[in-house]
């Protein structure tokens, strides 16, 4: 089970006892999956621009149909690599297509390589030396360029090596399309920065002027850890008034077209992603997957028709970001990538918690305090309802008698039971569901808390104190000769930690209710632990410390008189 289904449950669970389940006693107590589809779809908005719309007979508009292959001789494939301090890059000269993309020293201490587009295995397995060549099939399209309202696909086209140093870290290829066209693509590689600027250049080669629209493509690999942590892989196409998010799941179903001034494109998963952002605004932008398995995400922009005259060229620039999803790293460009980590409708909430804990971390240096100490501002934030939660329950429990009394008077008539009881309530001051106030409010940050710590890569890797070396994977101590159905084959020492808080908190909780219910929360540390088991550690340490806090608030209440009235 995946760690966002196991948090899904656990909220759930908490819901269906606390609010579902009293209900329902009350009530029985006597007395396929879709198609891919093309169809078209429209959603208005303030600008008169179209989102969502999906490419389909009758849109007008279809992807670049490829070449009769039949037709075609067949002709070697040559591989180039590029590499410098931060990235390692292999380009085809069929398209002129980038096989490979590997950032090199994402993190603060100039460690760790991440590839964001690898070759096929085949070609993983033959890669040359440096400008050599090898002969090879590769799938991807990335910085493919084409003009699909010619029906010009620069796919098969053999490109030439024009220029590629290392040193200056500038690339360049060209290739010529049936005396129509020369298409150039030039890629300047930063030393400092994860940032490639790419040009491409179009040529009218012909006697007579040519419209030209053209559409440049970009693709991103699907890791391991996006799908083991089911963390939502999409692209995000961003507009002056909005940004869309498209899902995996949905790109995977059918091609799906954002119309309207498109200021750049995103292609994201889980810690890092591919930013698209050209120098002027394209018309569109396509999202889309060959299935919901697929190992390719791919994003295309399109751009306005211009007329070329015969000799001019028609240029497109981009700023390519390709790299970690670090919120600093995403502002420092002043284009509003960081509006991705936003995305959702907790995104606000996420959004507080990631600047308050970067903020925090200056001070302390460790992202496991961090998280301490976030979690008793939150705790204190919420300390006021958190009192009326604990008051309330003692209140209830004190009524216990009275309501057992009023059940035995009116056993054979419910609704009387229920009137009474609700004056009873009335005339305490008690509100029956005031015990749930707190952690309905809480949600909303829990989930928060959530996604920062499983989605933020400032987290990735961060040690806390101990055995806990990273505060986004689970804290195993051991590794188990065997695996153990639901919790795997580690030995997590903070969810055994939570699972005693729990324990050791539920016996200090006013116990209230049907014995049936009391029998259900009983079990309940021990469904958390089962749930929390493999969540990231840094996840289970906000609640072993939220439960620790709320531990000592309770002793702190429970040390205090109830009012006269309230005992007899």
């Amino acid at each position: 089970m995946s760690s966002e289904k196991r948090l899904l449950l656990a909220v759930g669970l908490t819901l269906l006892i606390l609010i579902v389940y009293p209900v329902y006693l009350r009530w029985i107590t006597p007395e396929s999956i879709p198609s891919r589809t093309s169809a078209a779809v429209q959603t208005p908005n303030g600008l008169g621009e179209t989102a969502g719309v999906l490419a389909g007979p009758g849109s007008g508009l279809s992807l670049p149909q490829p070449p009769d292959i039949s037709e075609l001789p067949v002709r070697e494939k040559k591989f180039y690599e590029f590499s410098n301090s931060r990235f390692d890059v292999q380009f085809s000269d069929r398209g002129a297509v980038m096989t490979k993309l590997q950032v090199k020293g994402w993190d603060k201490n100039g460690n760790g390589d991440v590839d964001l587009i690898h070759p096929a295995p085949q070609e993983a397995a033959s890669v040359q030396p440096r400008s050599e060549v090898h002969e090879e099939s590769t799938i991807s399209k990335a910085f493919l360029v084409t003009i699909p309202n010619q029906g010009i696909d620069f796919s098969d086209l053999t490109f030439s090596l024009e220029a590629l140093s290392e040193r200056t870290g500038e690339v360049r290829l060209a290739a010529q399309e049936a005396g129509r066209w020369r298409l150039e693509k030039k890629f300047q590689f930063d030393e400092k920065e994860p940032v490639v600027w790419f040009e491409t250049v179009a040529q009218n080669l012909s006697d007579r002027p040519q419209l030209a629209a053209l559409e440049v493509t970009s693709d991103l690999n699907i890791d391991s850890a996006s799908r083991r942590d089911n963390y939502e892989v999409q692209s995000f196409t961003a507009f002056p008034d909005r940004l869309v998010s498209v899902k995996l799941d949905k790109m995977a179903k059918k091609t799906v077209i954002s119309e309207g001034s498109v200021l750049w494109q995103a292609l994201v998963r889980k810690y890092f992603g591919i930013f698209f952002h050209p120098d002027e605004p394209a018309t569109l932008s396509k999202s889309e997957a060959d299935s919901k398995d697929a190992n390719v995400m791919r994003g295309t922009l399109r751009f306005s028709a211009r007329e070329v005259a015969p000799g001019e060229t028609l240029t497109r620039k981009f700023l390519v970001y390709a790299g970690p999803q670090n919120y600093a790293a995403l502002k420092s460009f002043d284009r509003g990538f960081e509006r991705v980590l936003s995305q959702g409708f907790f995104g606000v909430f996420k959004l507080w918690l990631l600047v308050a804990l970067r903020w925090v971390h200056k001070v302390t240096g460790n992202y496991g305090w961090s998280i301490i100490l976030i979690t008793c501002a939150v705790k204190l934030l919420f300390t006021p309802f958190t009192h009326m939660s604990f008051e309330s329950m003692r209140k209830m429990q004190a009524l216990q008698p009275k309501i057992k009394a009023l059940q035995e008077q009116y056993k054979q008539d419910q609704a009387k039971l229920s009137k009474e009881t609700m004056e009873l309530y009335k005339r305490h001051k008690v509100n029956p569901m005031g015990g749930c106030l707190p952690m309905l409010l809480q949600i909303p940050v829990f989930i928060a808390f959530y996604q920062v710590l499983v989605q933020t890569v400032e987290l990735k890797g961060a040690p806390f104190l101990f055995w806990i070396r990273d505060l986004s994977e689970p804290d195993r101590l051991w590794a188990l000769p065997f695996s153990l159905p639901f919790l795997g084959d580690g030995v997590n020492v903070l969810p055994i930690l939570m699972l005693l808080s729990m324990v050791w908190q539920q016996r200090l909780t006013p116990q209230a209710g049907t014995p049936e219910q009391q029998k259900i929360m009983m079990i309940m540390p021990v469904v958390f632990g089962f749930i929390f088991y493999s969540l990231p550690s840094g996840l289970v340490l906000y609640w072993l410390v939220n439960n620790v806090l709320s531990i000592f608030h309770q002793l702190f209440i429970k040390g205090k008189a109830l009012p006269h009235h309230e005992e007899a």
